[in-house]
């Protein structure tokens, strides 16, 4: 039950969205299918808050969610099918598997470099989370790796065409602190949706989330941090992002060892 709620209490989180050119059919009618569930979502809020939400059995509320989830995935792929950058975006937030798996992150993936290509910063910010993994293996020089930065430093360099669309769902933060301090003292609805809440990001807060990103991972030849690496990071500091794993003062450290 935890994983559907979760799934719903995205939506509770997600603004209108104003699009910047003649609204699609299929995502409005997500749209709609979304806000049907946002109703059922706050009725279970306030269930809880009065203490009639039984976690054990499902409630009354749930037998509707089925055709609504359905309907709101079915009309993402549509659109997204046709070319919705947002779509393609939300759709692959929907599908990012809970508990991660092989099929379900490359059809995530797939999803978050359809809507990056089509220059959605989010969306490229979300695949290093989720997908890019050469970072992990500490292979600064994989192709997949450079290409992908070039397309990040692309996006960070002009304006986001899909800027009117921001604040977007973000499934995971760096900069930002979310509502993880605040969850075991709420109810499972109420933390859920605090922390969908919290994963909310401006266009700015991406900006700050892609150049953390390249100061975090972009390397020279030697797999070490440059003063280009700095820059970086200023940058992100200067958006708002709360460094709080320590990279300015080793990457400052770095680089002045490597005399760059």
């Amino acid at each position: 039950m935890k994983s559907i709620l979760a799934r719903i209490l995205l939506f509770s989180a997600l603004p209108s969205l104003v699009l910047a050119s003649t609204p699609d059919e299929y995502f409005e009618k997500a749209q709609e299918a979304a806000q049907q569930i946002k109703l059922i979502t706050d009725k279970m809020l306030e269930m809880e808050a009065n203490g009639e939400l039984d976690p054990e059995n499902k409630p009354d509320q749930l037998g509707t969610l089925k055709s609504d989830l359905a309907a709101y995935q079915d009309n993402l792929q549509m659109a997204s099918d046709g070319g919705h950058t947002i779509a393609s975006y939300l759709l692959g937030n929907f599908r990012a598997p809970f508990v991660p798996s092989k099929a379900g992150l490359k059809e995530t993936c797939r999803l978050y470099q359809k809507a990056s290509d089509q220059g959605l910063l989010a969306a490229a910010v979300g695949y290093h989370y989720l997908c890019d993994t050469s970072y992990e293996r500490f292979e600064p020089q994989d192709a997949e790796q450079l290409k992908y930065m070039q397309v990040l430093e692309r996006l960070l360099q002009q304006p986001d065409t899909h800027g009117d669309d921001y604040p977007l769902p973000a499934k995971r933060s760096l900069c930002f602190p979310g509502a993880e301090d605040s969850l075991p003292q709420q109810g499972i609805m109420a933390a859920m949706q605090a922390h969908s809440g919290a994963m909310m990001l401006t266009e700015d807060q991406y900006r700050a989330e892609g150049n953390y990103i390249l100061a975090m991972t972009r390397m020279n030849k030697q797999g070490r941090p440059e003063q280009q690496n700095i820059a970086y990071l200023d940058k992100a500091e200067a958006l708002g992002c709360k460094d709080l794993h320590g990279l300015n003062a080793m990457m400052r450290a770095a680089a002045k060892a490597s005399g760059t």
